[in-house]
């Protein structure tokens, strides 16, 4: 059973509470607080650091280095459409 579901640009976990939303180019927690932004193949904190970069299938972290390929990530997320804002979103609230 998958842990967590997107409907619209809503994120929800298995007690169905949203936890993330997308607008735009931007990711808010459930609390509308600004937790990253994807410019872009790279994803970024709410500090403006850069977290990770997704080249092709494959998410490399901040020092280069593959922590997962979008086929698994999408596996965990019911529902996930699209690559890089799909990986921001597992990066700050599944993985």
């Amino acid at each position: 059973m998958v842990d967590f579901k997107m409907r619209s640009s809503d994120l929800f976990n298995s007690s169905n509470h949203k936890i993330a939303t997308l607008r735009g180019n931007d990711i808010y927690d459930e609390r509308n607080h600004k937790v990253a932004t994807v410019r872009g193949n790279d994803i970024y904190d709410e500090r403006n650091h850069k977290v990770a970069t997704v080249r092709g299938s494959d998410v490399y972290d901040e020092r280069n280095g593959k922590i997962a390929s979008i086929g698994d990530i999408k596996k965990t997320i019911d529902g996930a459409m699209g690559g890089v804002t799909v990986v921001a979103l597992w990066l700050f609230f599944v993985r």
